[in-house]
């Protein structure tokens, strides 16, 4: 997705939800001051949506052996990937949007392995590299993987046939958090804040010489975060979402010229 249009962060909100601004036909933020989200022609409007804040929750899953071959002299292989992942353990960035697969490998001996004891193996192995964006531990006889950050994405395990993976706990991408607003918009966050999320959609005209200079259009968004914590954040919410929704009133203030 191209990067939004325009944003505002709001960390104070003034009361009366005096920051809404509704007048013919254009919607824009005013901190009282100044213009803190450029005007939109309400008709040029294509939806919204509202994102709470969520600080994010890693994943946790957990892979059984006990159902696969337990073999003698036998390879076995972990293979965990974050498709989302950029910064990688020690050091470096993804290039050219490749995804890095960590691979694990156990070697049984002349005795047959355990679930348990191949699974134990793998904790090992998994936590003395660090490499795969997930800690091991030992859980009931399985394999228990647990994500260590939410602003990478999921993590998908994969192993040898016959094994059984489990989900524990979905994994939820977090929203509106002072990390996510300051890479959009930098020195614009507030450290304590949760911030909610509107995501505006509309469309843009403008003139283009592959038209022979008639108008076309540009499907564009803008983001706005607010403060839930920040006094007078439930009456903002209401006037945007009542603006947004249509319900605002008057509705001579959604008549242009």
């Amino acid at each position: 997705m191209h990067k939004p249009k325009d944003l505002a962060v709001l960390n104070v909100i003034q009361a009366a939800a005096a920051d809404v601004v509704l007048s013919g036909g254009d919607f824009k933020l005013n901190d009282g001051s100044k213009d803190i989200l450029n005007p939109i022609k309400v008709v040029d409007g294509e939806g919204y949506t509202t994102t709470a804040w969520a600080p994010g929750t890693p994943s946790i899953k957990d892979v059984d052996f006990a159902a696969g071959p337990l073999l003698a002299q036998s390879q076995y292989r972990l293979a965990i990937q974050i498709p989302g992942r950029i910064d990688f353990a020690g050091g470096g960035r993804e290039a050219n949007q490749l995804i890095a697969i960590q691979e694990y490998i156990v070697w049984t001996g002349t005795a047959a392995p355990t679930a348990t004891s191949l699974a134990t193996d793998f904790v090992a192995q998994v936590n003395l590299y660090g490499e795969s964006g997930t800690t091991a531990s030992l859980a009931g006889g399985k394999l228990r993987l647990t994500l260590n950050d939410v602003s990478e994405g999921d993590f998908f395990p994969s192993v040898e046939s016959g094994a059984t993976i489990t989900e524990i706990t979905p994994y939820v991408a977090p929203s509106g958090t002072p990390a996510i607003v300051e890479a959009l918009a930098p020195t614009q966050s507030s450290p304590t804040a949760q911030y909610t999320t509107y995501k505006i959609d509309y469309k843009q005209y403008y003139k283009h010489n592959g038209v022979g200079g008639m108008e076309a259009r540009k499907d564009e968004y803008v983001l706005i975060f607010a403060d839930e914590n920040a006094a007078n954040f439930a009456a903002f919410e209401l006037e945007l979402l009542a603006v947004l929704g249509g319900t605002h009133t008057p509705v001579a203030d959604y008549l242009g010229m």
